[in-house]
């Protein structure tokens, strides 16, 4: 039920879209939250003890039907009131249709938002119309192996357009897109979407390869290259056959694994971002699927507050990624500061 332009019991004001709403479980009376945390339960007893449901008092100057139509744009899919001029309904993100006049040569057919087409810039069937969809095309109640789309969105909050349908895809045909900030960033990207056991382990291993890669490359890379340089007597450039012909005739095994061990685990490294790449989308699918299960398996008061509940749980976590990204940096230009 829409509770918006209706007054609030206890402080007389009408709900509003930002306002935080409860609904008691018993008669369906809505109030806003600190409302009803200062008056500690719901105010109609008498309604409780006769088993009936709150009703809301019909509006003074308008009917309900007068301000539907003269008032707010209804949307097709849930029902929520819109402003006349709103594009996307706020509750689902759906293109709000409207009916457009016909053009008899002395008016033009553009609603109230400016665009023609009910609304929507270049038109509702238009590919565009998919990226302004804070859902991306998907319908809020999209099943998503026991999740609705509604609640994932709810849970990723940030990039939507571009989750829900690679969320989707991966549903119905088992396909995923490889994701290029996965690739990118790692340990670093899983830890901004809260994934932050996996996240704490690749970045952990970035760690490792780094200073691995350091340390090999100081104590016996430079080195070797320095005493290859005085057999080639001081050349400031040598051939690479030439200087990996000299490691095989002047070197053990263990050096040489030692001389090109930066490579290897640059390399290496490189496969688990490629790996990354690949499984990112997926794993972000999986990890946000099992939360929101869980989350909907703990006690709530109602649907809002388990949206709430899962909406402070999901999104990303911007202070880490920004931390990351400065230990990222260190560790990437610390070698320049080596002699």
């Amino acid at each position: 039920m829409n509770y918006m332009g209706k007054p609030c019991p206890v402080c007389s004001r009408t709900f509003r879209d930002e306002d935080d709403i409860v609904v008691c479980p018993k008669c369906g009376a809505p109030y806003h939250r600190e409302c009803y945390e200062e008056k500690g339960s719901c105010i109609f007893k008498d309604l409780h003890k006769k088993h009936e449901s709150w009703k809301a008092e019909p509006a003074e100057t308008k009917s309900e039907n007068e301000e539907t139509a003269a008032d707010v744009s209804i949307c097709r899919r849930c029902g929520a009131h819109n402003p006349l001029d709103a594009i996307v309904c706020k509750d689902c993100g759906s293109f709000l249709s409207r009916e457009i006049p016909q053009n008899d040569g002395t008016t033009s057919d553009r609603n109230s938002t400016g665009y023609p087409n009910g609304g929507v810039p270049f038109g509702v069937n238009s590919p565009f119309t998919v990226f302004l969809d804070p859902m991306g095309g998907v319908s809020q109640e999209e099943d998503f192996d026991g999740v609705s789309g509604a609640e994932l969105a709810k849970y990723i909050k940030n990039n939507t357009t571009y989750y829900l349908p690679v969320f989707k895809r991966y549903k119905q045909e088992k396909r995923i897109r490889f994701n290029f900030c996965a690739f990118l960033f790692t340990g670093g990207w899983y830890l901004y979407r809260k994934q932050y056991v996996k996240g704490v382990l690749l970045s952990l291993l970035y760690i490792i390869v780094e200073l691995g890669a350091l340390f090999c490359t100081v104590q016996f890379s430079t080195p070797l290259v320095k005493e290859a340089r005085e057999f080639y007597k001081g050349a400031a450039y040598i051939n690479l056959n030439d200087y990996i012909s000299w490691a095989l005739q002047q070197k053990s095994f263990g050096e040489l694994v030692l001389m090109f061990m930066p490579y290897l685990l640059y390399a290496l490294y490189f496969v688990v971002r490629i790996v990354c790449g690949f499984r990112g989308n997926k794993s972000c699918y999986r990890h946000a699927v099992v939360r929101i299960k869980a989350i909907k398996a703990q006690p709530h008061d109602d649907q809002a507050d388990t949206l709430k509940a899962i909406s402070e749980a999901g999104g990303t976590n911007n202070a880490i990624a920004w931390v990351c990204l400065v230990c990222y940096l260190i560790i990437y230009f610390a070698p320049l500061f080596i002699k």
